[in-house]
Order: structure tokens, then C-alpha cells, then sequence
């Protein structure tokens, strides 16, 4: 077996990992405005300093969290689509798993934090900004990814690409917070339907 060293490099990421680990877990708990650095630091099992040796503030590591969640999400979905030239409404049980793998990944109120934290940026120009920056990003490897899509399997999107990509991102994150309030009203059957609603809104499910 091969041990690659903990260099530098290595040693700052999984600092950087852990913080982030240990962050969605306090906001989970404490809510945006509640929360401490300090707080995520001790759940980390580091020093407030080690906190900002790696983020400016509280709002560079919750956006920072973001991050590392819509990066999450995109990697999976790009390994759920991947080689594959079968239709998306022939795979629908294929990414209802993958809905529900993810929103199991994210803190159960993932959905009121996002909440609190826009309400906050919406009043913080330089934060909002920041987050239009995220989102925006978001939006452009989604766009990527359904034109992609739609090139290989030979579809035509009835509508801009773009403004697709944001249809779906409103969807799936309004689902998320449903899924907050009333958990069992999200069911296998409503995000299968979700998924053939986005298909057929593709041109893919003509």
C-alpha cells in the first residue's frame, strides 16, 4: 500500500474540510444569525484561529459552505449522467435516487438556513453579491451540463438553456424546503413526477 505524505497543502485542506464538516453541523443546530465561530471551531476540534486562518468571517465560511455543497451536488450529477445515451425520462428512478441521496447529505434544515442567510445578504450588498457570484456559477454548469445532455441525445430544448437550468434549481430547492415543513409530502412519487416534469420541459420526454 502507498501513503501519500500530509504535506502543507494536504494539512491545510483537511483543516479547511473538517471546519466546513464541523460548521454545517452548527448552523444545523444554532441557525445563521446564532452560531459562533468559536462554536465551530471547538466542534472542529480547533482553535478560533484555525478558523480564520482559513475563512474572513462568518459569512466567508457559510458561503465557503455553499460552495462545497453545490459542488457536491454537480459532481454527482455529472457522475449520474455520465456516458449515458439513455433519455432522462427513461432514467427517472435514477436521479430520484440521487435527489434523495443528496438532500440526505445536507443538514435536515438546510432549507431555512439558505433562507436566513439570503435574508441577511438581501440586506448586505457586498454579501449578496458574493452569493449571486455562487449561484450564478451554479446556474452556468447546469446550463452546461443540459446542453451537453441535449446535444448527445440529439434534443432540441424548447427554451434558452440557461433559463432551464434556473427553472430546475428553483424546483429542486423549493422541493427542499417543502421537504422541511412537511416531510412526507416530498415522496418517491412526487420527485419521479418532479423529474418527468423537468424532462418534458427539456423536449426530452416528447
Amino acid at each position: 500500500m502507498t501513503f501519500e505524505p500530509l504535506t502543507a497543502d494536504r494539512r491545510r485542506q483537511q483543516t479547511r474540510d473538517y471546519l466546513l464538516q464541523a460548521a454545517a453541523q452548527v448552523f444545523a443546530e444554532r441557525g445563521y444569525y446564532a452560531a459562533s465561530l468559536d462554536e465551530v471551531a471547538a466542534a472542529a476540534g480547533y482553535t478560533k484561529g484555525a478558523v480564520y486562518s482559513n475563512f474572513k468571517n462568518k459569512e466567508d465560511l457559510f458561503l465557503a459552505l455553499i460552495e462545497s455543497m453545490y459542488a457536491r451536488e454537480v459532481a454527482a450529477l455529472k457522475e449520474t449522467l455520465e456516458d449515458s445515451d439513455i433519455p432522462p425520462e427513461r432514467r427517472l428512478g435514477d436521479f430520484v435516487g440521487l435527489i434523495r441521496r443528496e438532500l440526505d447529505q445536507v443538514p435536515d434544515n438546510w432549507g431555512a438556513l439558505y433562507l436566513e442567510f439570503s435574508l441577511y445578504a438581501m440586506r448586505n450588498p457586498e454579501v449578496r453579491d458574493r452569493l449571486n457570484q455562487l449561484e450564478n456559477m451554479d446556474i452556468e454548469v447546469i446550463t452546461g451540463l443540459i446542453e451537453e445532455g441535449s446535444q448527445r441525445l440529439g434534443v432540441d430544448p424548447s427554451r434558452d438553456s440557461a433559463n432551464a437550468a434556473r427553472i430546475v434549481v428553483a424546483l429542486f430547492r423549493g422541493l427542499g424546503l417543502m421537504r422541511e415543513l412537511a416531510p412526507d409530502a416530498v415522496s418517491p412519487e412526487l420527485l419521479e413526477a418532479a423529474m418527468d416534469f423537468v424532462a418534458r420541459g427539456l423536449g426530452a420526454g416528447d
